[in-house]
């Protein structure tokens, strides 16, 4: 037993190696990204204000995380205002827009639940046609 205990302890240990190693990286990353993001402001700042305006937009969608599940939803839906879209309509704009369903183990149920949570925010309407629910963007929520 002590032995195969040993095993898994060096495994530990190299992980944790190379972890500290890849923590360190990812610090000089941010700050080098901070940096060049400084780069693009300042000479953004120097153009037109709708051309400066669009320059600091591609930055921040550039630098942005990921935007999350429910986030990803909203965007689906706001860019498609005028059509109405079923939960499973919405998994396939999903996977058309690159979001990673691979990670739910029940992506569309996860869907159905915000939806029906933006529908009760107000974010958008629903409405049923053949049985469907079908969920829209509210054009007038505010970004």
């Amino acid at each position: 037993m002590k032995h195969e205990h040993k095993r898994y302890r060096a495994a530990i240990l190299l992980c944790s190696l190379r972890l500290r190693k890849l923590v360190a990286n990812r610090e000089k990353l941010t700050l080098e990204i901070d940096r060049v993001s400084d780069l693009i402001t300042a000479n953004a700042n120097f153009l037109p204000a709708e051309e400066r305006a669009a320059q600091l937009q591609k930055l921040e969608q550039l630098v942005a995380d990921p935007p999350g599940f429910t986030d990803s939803v909203r965007n689906v839906l706001r860019t498609n205002p005028g059509d109405a879209a079923t939960a499973t309509a919405v998994r396939d704009l999903l996977a058309k827009a690159g979001f990673n369903l691979s990670a739910y183990s029940n992506p569309l149920a996860s869907i159905h639940t915000i939806l029906k949570r933006l529908a009760k925010r107000g974010e958008v309407t629903s409405s049923m046609n053949n049985g469907q629910i079908y969920y829209r963007w509210k054009a007038d929520v505010p970004r």
